[in-house]
């Protein structure tokens, strides 16, 4: 697979846990952007919240959480 530009500019960034902001148009791949930093940071032992993400609707709502599953 291929990183998108956002994906490119960001994920070497977060993945070395630095904040950023990041903006790109509606399907260019920002949810894997910032949920793959997210999920290599979980402890799957740890059965607690450890990361909350938060949309402006319920619709984005569910298609995030059904992307970060899938990842």
């Amino acid at each position: 697979l291929t990183m998108t530009p956002i994906q490119a500019a960001s994920l070497p960034l977060a993945l070395a846990g630095r904040d950023l902001i990041g903006q790109a148009k509606t399907g260019t791949g920002k949810t894997a952007a910032f949920a793959l930093p997210l999920l290599t940071r979980l402890n799957p032992r740890r059965f607690a919240v450890q990361a909350l993400g938060l949309c402006p609707t319920r619709e984005l709502a569910e298609q995030v959480a059904k992307e970060v599953r899938r990842l």
